[in-house]
């Protein structure tokens, strides 16, 4: 009951946020712009907490799953020798293309919409894959929902599913995720999938425990 509840007030928080908060803003030194139906990089936790811990060196090729706002891609794209970013959502994708202009990364980023890996091909090899997920449980019912709810893990397991053709060897996913989604849950779906896990970050918020893992 107290998950559900969490999850209830969270929903709230987010979408009054997203309807009435600023349209540009600027994390960890650099400007993004969204849209209402566009994760606002300023004001979620996660954000800014997975992109300060984002780990990549000059040879490694990157792909950002769920980039939103274009911001994992963008902090990714300063080392990286290539990203590719992919949103569900046309508007995020939009406004990501945007944002990688803005932020002068158009010659190593590009944006592409897509569900999952729906619209990669054989040959996208990555090193690295960047896993924001959805991860409330619901239906969703705009393009925005699709941010946020994930029904019975089922976009997660599909993602654990799917990743390893995507992957060259030695690689790694690097994902957040909350406590109060059933985190456990989602490392056993990792692990049915042959995914090994490890925490590479973890913090408390007033409402939630955020965790970074790293899958390999």
């Amino acid at each position: 009951m107290m998950g559900y509840f969490r999850q209830c007030l969270t929903v709230w928080i987010i979408k009054k946020i997203q309807k009435y908060g600023p349209r540009r803003v600027r994390v960890l030194g650099r400007t993004y712009e969204i849209s209402e139906d566009v994760f606002n990089p300023k004001f979620y936790f996660t954000s800014a907490f997975m992109a300060k811990h984002i780990r990549v060196s000059t040879d490694d090729t990157v792909l950002d799953m769920g980039t939103g706002s274009g911001i994992q891609a963008i902090t990714a794209g300063q080392t990286a020798s290539r990203v590719v970013a992919v949103d569900i959502n046309p508007e995020a994708v939009r406004y990501a293309r945007k944002n990688v202009i803005h932020n002068g990364m158009e010659n190593v980023v590009s944006v592409i919409e897509g569900d999952l890996f729906s619209t990669l091909g054989p040959e996208d090899i990555f090193s690295i894959i960047l896993f924001t997920p959805p991860y409330l449980e619901g239906n969703p019912k705009t393009v925005f929902d699709n941010a946020l709810y994930d029904r019975n893990k089922e976009l997660l397991d599909r993602f654990f599913r799917e990743a390893r053709n995507y992957i060259r060897a030695g690689g790694c996913i690097q994902m957040v995720y909350s406590s109060i989604a059933g985190a456990e849950e989602a490392v056993s779906i990792a692990a049915r999938h042959g995914w090994h896990c490890s925490v590479v970050a973890r913090e408390n918020t007033y409402t939630e425990e955020f965790l970074i893992y790293r899958f390999t």
